[in-house]
This record gives C-alpha cells, sequence and structure tokens, in this order.
C-alpha cells in the first residue's frame, strides 16, 4: 500500500533517524499504538572500548520530527504521560536535505510542571532559552522552550576508524551528561521535591561540565510541599546520621574525626525534628 507523501513525511523522518540514533546506543522503535506514548525511540547509551559496543544502564526517549513546529499538549491523558514518565525526554529534528538529527531538550518543561502545575496545558518551543518563569502565549498555553541544540549528528559515517570514534565518544559523553541532568530533576520529581537545576550556558556537541553545585536552579515553597521536603530530608539524615555514627574510626586525619562526632548529635537533632514536624502535620491535616 502506498501512503500519500504528506502523511508518510513523519514516518520516514523516523526512520531515516535511526542510523543516527544507533551511534548513540541500541534503539529500539516504539509501536504507535494512535501516538499516546509520545516518544518514537527508546535509546539505550552504549560505549564503545576496544571495537566493542556495551550498554551503559542510561536510557532516553525520544520524539522525532520533521520540522521545528511546537508539540502541543492539551488533553489530560497527554499531560500525565509528559509529567508521568521517569525516562529522560529529547526531540529530534531530521533534515532529509543536510541528512542530519539535530537533538533539543527538554528539560523544561519540569519547570512548568513546578511553576504552572502538572494539569496546565502547555507547548514545547523550539529555541528560546530559559529566563525567569514560564509565560503563557495568546491560546492560553504555558511555554516550555528547547533552547539551542544539544547534539547535532550526521547521518553519514566518517571515513576513518578513528575520526568515527571520535565521534562517537564525543557524541555519547555529551548525551550522557544531559541525561545525568534529567535524571536529577526528574528524582527530584518524584520525591516531590519542587527544585530544579537547569544550566545556564552549554555547546553543542559538548557534555555539560559542571556539577548540580555550580548549575543555577530554581525553587519553589508551599504549605502543601512541605511534608514531601521533610519526608526527602528525613530520608538523608537517616542515612547521613548512620555513617557518621560508623565510620569515625576509619577518617583519614583527627580534623574529620572530630567534626563526624561533632556533627552526629546536630543531625540525629534535625531527624528527630523532622519527625516532629511531620507528626504536627499529619493531627492537624
Amino acid at each position: 500500500m502506498s501512503i500519500p507523501l504528506p502523511f508518510s513525511l513523519g514516518n520516514r523522518s523516523e526512520y531515516l533517524a535511526i542510523p543516527a540514533l544507533a551511534k548513540l546506543g541500541f534503539t529500539v522503535p516504539v509501536p504507535r499504538q494512535e501516538d499516546h506514548f509520545g516518544v518514537d525511540f527508546i535509546v539505550h547509551l552504549a560505549s564503545l572500548e576496544d571495537q566493542t559496543v556495551h550498554p551503559t544502564g542510561k536510557s532516553f526517549g525520544i520524539q522525532i520530527k520533521s520540522n521545528e513546529e511546537p508539540l502541543t499538549f492539551d488533553k489530560q491523558h497527554s499531560i500525565a504521560c509528559l509529567y508521568g514518565s521517569v525516562l529522560p525526554f529529547f526531540l529530534g529534528i531530521v533534515s532529509r536535505k543536510n541528512l542530519t538529527l539535530t537533538v533539543y531538550n527538554t528539560i523544561n518543561r519540569l519547570l512548568c510542571y513546578w511553576f504552572c502545575g502538572p494539569e496546565r496545558k502547555i507547548r514545547i518551543v523550539f529555541g528560546g532559552k530559559h529566563a525567569g518563569p514560564p509565560q503563557k502565549d495568546t491560546d492560553g498555553y504555558w511555554l516550555a522552550y528547547t533552547g539551542k541544540p544539544i547534539l547535532e549528528v550526521n547521518l553519514a559515517e566518517p571515513e576513518k576508524p578513528d575520526e568515527r570514534s571520535a565521534e562517537i565518544e564525543k557524541l555519547h559523553s555529551t548525551m550522557a551528561s544531559w541525561i545525568n541532568l534529567e535524571n536529577q530533576n526528574l528524582s527530584l520529581k518524584e520525591q516531590q521535591v519542587p527544585l530544579f537545576y537547569w544550566p545556564t550556558q552549554y555547546e553543542t556537541n559538548k557534555p555539560l561540565s559542571y556539577s548540580l553545585e555550580h548549575t543555577s536552579n530554581s525553587r519553589f515553597a508551599s504549605m502543601s510541599s512541605f511534608p514531601n521536603i521533610c519526608e526527602a530530608t528525613k530520608r538523608v539524615l537517616t542515612v547521613f546520621s548512620f555513617y557518621l555514627s560508623k565510620l569515625p574510626e576509619e577518617a583519614p586525619n583527627s580534623t574529620i574525626k572530630d567534626l563526624m562526632k561533632s556533627s552526629l548529635e546536630h543531625v540525629q537533632s534535625l531527624e528527630g525534628n523532622c519527625d516532629a514536624l511531620l507528626r504536627n502535620m499529619s493531627l492537624s491535616s
């Protein structure tokens, strides 16, 4: 059966994306089934060692497009799928003219999640940059901008083996850094901790070169989310106090040993305060 050209462009773009995505790792197409999932491929990032490909354990989802038209999420099931997924999510545009796949991040969707709420309709718009709180367009959609591309992948292979290896290493390290940032933000979202990290500057085809401590962030405070903060803090304090009680004798010097011992009481006190806050908030609700 033949498909009229306008309706086949999207399918053709997806097929063209496969050679580029294969440079990143093991690529699995997602059955369309009316496109409810919103992802065209799941890619398991791989590394190349001595001409052998190894999975890294890091995966991401990507939707492939043939143009820069915004993605609209206005139905509750599609909004819930966008926000509910714990899979890092990226967008790709295939150029049939240049035979390239351009990859964009969608990290600002999580800013809309925290700022606007998980039920508001949004549009993911190509380009732009993070600059303060999200804005609405004339149709009432909250806008999440992708910023500039994070990757540009040629569908063709470099001629020389060393050039191919260098290209794959560059693509993998760049993608891995963005997956790590997505995973950090998604972990905070799953714990309902309203904290969102975003890069102030980055370059296409270069990994993010800084830790979260040097990454800009947005924070949101409300009494409704305060119990979540207490729960998340208590988990960390429980582990922290365990370390402080078990490891002083293994400390590399006396200064660290004394600090660990003196910190234990303070950490246990904070842990108790978290319990008290959670108890009282539960009684008052």
